[in-house]
């Protein structure tokens, strides 16, 4: 958080001062743009970190590695369809309209084209991080990803440093370059501890005729629901304030956000790394406790964190901005208030990762994605930035939170591992 919180603050600093708040608009929600298709894997992504975190010899086992080529497929086969689409969006001029007023900028188009191009091609090489997951070894993704704030700011204080004025417009292609840098040194990684199963696997991906695919999409499916609903529920809420409001909401919403999505990022990592601890205990038999003290743990420690940047607020985002933004009061408390929603939801969301538990959390997440959207469309035109946060943090708790943790103390006997073949029945 520290690195990514520090490089994020002066990435920001170093826009505002320079290319000024329309330019930044653009940058935040170019660079954003990845996240409205984080389900690159189509949600089969969650039958690798299950099976690779039960498996006693991964390295070996025959069914990890054609779980890995089936998996591998589709993220090829999305990563296509992605580009095709991008290109219809930029021949059709659908990125202007995307980008809203932050699209007249000349050239934001191509910049938003471009930039969709590069993450497209990184797409495959994502498989890294599932991998790693399964593995145990998500302290090793989170000192990856860290790279990339320092290569990102570097990259920005080139571009403004030594870059004529109008390759601001251009700004948002550094986050993607620092991205699919990232995802090859994962992938390397990656490589490296699963060898040689993984290297295998991917020379597979090409022989479809020789080498069959594995059912993946039973689990898929249903976690397809919730990776969707991320783009719709988190990443989506940037581009309805940018129809809604103006370049300095925008604005404001990214130099606040670029704070606590670090302390949500956080959350996320610990959150993640109890998905595999949670699915093998359960396995063994040995899940001797609930997520119930966890998650308010998670939400306590989140609070008082969130509570310190807001006591803090007008210096530190006075700082950030350069002076050339207001940031309310209201807009930090709505953030604060959405993170500590989300490190609620964590460690429950994380304990019914079994295939029932996921079938489970489909309707809860549909629910929470369609309160989101609508909320936030109705009441960003009145309170600007803080509306779709607000919007956010009100549907997870309601249909998520809360519906997860009743869900979980209904099936406690089936989620503690008691009675493992009864998984596939409670739904």
């Amino acid at each position: 958080m520290a690195i990514s919180l520090v490089c994020g603050v002066l990435t920001v600093r170093l826009i505002l001062g320079g290319p000024g708040v329309e330019y930044y608009a653009l940058y935040t929600l170019v660079a954003s743009l990845p996240g409205l298709i984080s389900f690159s894997d189509l949600g089969s992504g969650a039958v690798l970190v299950n099976s690779i975190a039960v498996s006693d010899a991964p390295r070996e086992d025959r069914k990890i590695r054609a779980q890995l080529t089936t998996v591998g497929r589709i993220m090829v086969s999305f990563a296509g369809t992605g580009m095709v689409l991008n290109a219809i969006l930029y021949l059709t001029g659908a990125w202007r309209l995307i980008l809203g007023d932050a699209g007249t900028i000349a050239g934001a188009d191509l910049a938003a084209f471009v930039s969709m191009t590069i993450f497209c091609l990184g797409i495959p090489f994502g498989i890294w991080q599932r991998v790693l997951l399964g593995l145990h070894k998500n302290h090793w993704i989170i000192l990856i990803q860290a790279a990339q704030g320092p290569l990102n700011l570097l990259l920005v204080w080139l571009l403004v440093s030594f870059a004529p004025p109008s390759a601001g417009t251009f700004l948002a292609l550094t986050s993607m370059l620092s991205g699919i840098v990232i995802a090859w040194v994962g992938f390397g990684f990656a490589i490296g501890a699963l060898s040689p199963m993984l290297g295998r696997a991917i020379r597979d991906i090409p022989h479809v005729r020789r080498v069959r695919g594995v059912r993946v999409m039973h689990v898929g499916w249903p976690m397809l629901v919730q990776l969707v609903s991320a783009p719709l529920s988190v990443a989506l809420l940037r581009y309805i304030l940018a129809q809604s409001g103006t370049t300095h909401d925008v604005a404001e919403y990214g130099a606040v956000g670029q704070v606590f999505f670090a302390i949500n990022g956080v959350v996320a990592a610990g959150g993640l790394a109890l998905w595999p601890l949670f699915t093998r205990s359960r396995s063994r038999g040995t899940l001797t406790r609930g997520p119930y003290l966890i998650a308010a743990l998670f939400a306590a420690g989140a609070a008082v964190i969130c509570a310190l940047v807001w006591a803090v607020s007008p210096w530190l985002f006075g700082f950030i901005t350069d002076g050339t933004i207001d940031v309310a009061g209201t807009t930090v408390l709505a953030f604060g208030l959405m993170v500590v929603c989300q490190a609620a939801l964590y460690p429950l969301g994380m304990f019914l990762m079994d295939e029932a538990g996921i079938r489970f959390q489909m309707i809860p997440v549909a629910l929470m994605t369609i309160s989101t959207i609508v909320i936030a469309l109705l009441i960003t035109p009145a309170l600007g930035a803080p509306g779709p946060v607000l919007a956010n943090a009100f549907s997870v708790l309601v249909f998520q939170v809360v519906p997860f943790a009743i869900y979980t103390a209904r099936h406690r006997e089936r989620l503690m591992g008691a009675s493992p073949d009864s998984g596939d029945a409670s739904t």
